[in-house]
């Protein structure tokens, strides 16, 4: 039975870590659009 939980557990914590990096990556590209003279080269 315990195997189960550490089953259990290892796919939650797997889907958490998961979904906090995509959420970072999402707010890090609209921040980057909505700044782009930050990140991006001006073109002369």
């Amino acid at each position: 039975m315990k195997s189960i939980y550490k089953k259990i557990i290892f796919i939650l914590s797997a889907i958490a870590l998961f979904s906090v990096i995509v959420g970072v990556v999402k707010y890090s590209l609209t921040y980057i659009e909505n700044n782009p003279e930050k990140y991006l080269p001006t073109q002369k």
